[in-house]
């Protein structure tokens, strides 16, 4: 059936008269009340009671006029996908990434998004986790990739990849085997984030819980500072190996572990109130790409 027939009914229902549906959508009452003929027989009832002022719904009217709101509201919506998907993403996004995840992935992303999506243009902006939360939240970024914050209720996340953790020094830094008694980390000068992030809070509880006596000698989010701290053997670092495993892979720094139980969880974050464009689909398809490529080669 055409659907325009079940359009006019469900017009004639909520305006209440054949005039006045005829009206709205600019043609003659005799389509309108042919239209609505069509459909009675194929519902084998009678869908109005005519009357001096207008029609009224019969009981067939009133059950096909609910049933119907949300086929046709349901069959739209299909169609404005299916177009959607049809169209070419283009137009911006505001991306904001951790500066970890920008060193590890931003011109990976930049380039997978250059060829697949060339009409969509990715604008970055590099912050700590906080930053990058609230940027999200109050509309300034369309994407957010950040350090594991939890559950929230205004931000969808969904996880990237998870990285473990590790100790991690100039190869003439002498570094304790943590591995096998933590406690040896004691006294040893570190770098660790700031507090307040997420990465912070874990070595927080995990050296509460070994007993270790965390030596603080430095709180930097930089990954460009860290490494610097590292290089000149000022301190080691606890650090996800994400953020680090090229200097491990060519033996710039060494690694200690520290056990299977402190990992670094990293989340892409959207708002839950506002709509997600093509543009943003396609980026956020291509953040998950390059970020599983991303994950296991860092190990």
């Amino acid at each position: 059936m055409d659907t325009r027939i079940l359009e006019t009914f469900l017009l004639v229902a909520e305006s209440g008269g054949l005039s006045s549906a005829a009206s709205i959508l600019g043609v003659p009452q005799s389509q309108v009340s042919r239209h609505v003929k069509e459909l009675e027989e194929s519902c084998g009832a009678p869908l109005l009671y005519r009357h001096g002022r207008g029609v009224s719904l019969t009981l067939a009217g009133e059950r096909l006029r609910e049933q119907l709101r949300p086929l046709l509201a349901q069959l739209q919506e299909t169609l404005a996908n299916v177009a959607a998907q049809d169209r070419k993403p283009a137009g911006p996004v505001d991306v904001a990434l951790s500066p970890a995840f920008m060193r590890a992935a931003g011109l990976r992303l930049l380039d997978a998004m250059a060829a697949d999506y060339p009409e969509v243009r990715v604008r970055l902006v590099s912050g700590n986790s906080r930053y990058v939360y609230e940027w999200v939240l109050h509309a300034q970024v369309d994407i957010g990739v950040l350090s594991d914050i939890g559950m929230s209720s205004q931000l969808l996340l969904e996880e990237l990849g998870t990285a473990r953790v590790v100790l991690v020094a100039h190869p003439d830094f002498a570094l304790p085997d943590v591995g096998a008694a933590p406690a040896g980390l004691s006294g040893v000068p570190l770098r660790l984030p700031s507090p307040g992030q997420g990465l912070r809070r874990h070595i927080d509880i995990w050296a509460a819980r070994h007993g270790v006596d965390l030596n603080v000698a430095y709180e930097i989010d930089d990954p460009d500072m860290t490494r610097e701290i590292i290089a000149t053997r000022r301190a080691a670092a606890i650090v996800s190996r994400l953020s680090i495993y090229r200097e491990l892979a060519d033996g710039t720094f060494v690694e200690r572990p520290l056990g299977e139980e402190l990992k670094a969880r990293t989340v892409l974050a959207t708002a839950r109130n506002r709509p997600v464009t093509p543009a943003m689909k396609a980026t956020i398809q291509t953040l998950k790409s390059v970020s599983a490529q991303l994950f296991a080669e860092a190990g």
